[in-house]
């Protein structure tokens, strides 16, 4: 059970290393608290800096949910305890306890939790949303058809492959952690009239 926790909680703590927020105030010299709606993000890495700077934060965030779910599985044979450990780690991601409880929506650290997961189905996936995001430049919907065509695909592995029937839920859950954080921001920037 001490290795499960660890587990767990170095999941969150990983998440919660404030990547975007680190290389806002290294290269920027800013706040992105203070920015905008106050999410610190890839995405507002980007409009306020640039690529590289953005390039960094998602390597970052990426590298966290990769991290979380590769020491968990070190820790752990529980399939069940590596997942909530790349749950524990999204959290973090969203809900910082470096910012006082602040954080992005998720969507990178989301990435490298499933890449690490299901790296095939996940990449295969990936290719497709890649090339629908070029059209509409829409990084939330690519996560959101990513997501769920990733669940499709795991589902029919559950069907005809055997596989842990879990793994095709799971990417269900973790999007329900970037609506909630949505609903979170969109609650606390006051409406423009």
């Amino acid at each position: 059970m001490i290795n499960e926790t660890i587990a767990v909680v170095l999941g969150y703590l990983l998440g919660s290393i404030p990547s975007a927020y680190i290389i806002g105030r290294l290269v920027g010299k800013i706040d992105l608290r203070e920015e905008a709606d106050g999410r610190i993000s890839a995405s507002a890495v980007h409009k306020r800096l640039g690529v590289v700077p953005f390039v960094l934060v998602v390597i970052m965030d990426v590298g966290e949910g990769v991290l979380a779910v590769l020491i968990a599985r070190m820790l752990t044979e529980s399939l069940i305890v590596v997942m909530i450990a790349g749950f524990a780690a999204v959290v973090g991601h969203n809900w910082s306890v470096f910012l006082k409880f602040k954080g992005g929506l998720g969507a990178t650290t989301i990435w490298g939790v499933l890449v690490c997961l299901a790296w095939w189905q996940f990449l295969a996936v990936a290719a497709v949303v890649f090339i629908q995001f070029l059209i509409t430049r829409k990084s939330g919907l690519s996560t959101a058809i990513l997501i769920i065509a990733l669940s499709i695909v795991l589902l029919v592995q559950y069907l005809f492959q055997n596989a842990p029937l879990i793994l095709a839920i799971y990417p269900l859950i973790l999007i329900l952690l970037m609506v909630l954080k949505q609903f979170q921001i969109s609650r606390a920037v006051p409406a423009k009239s």
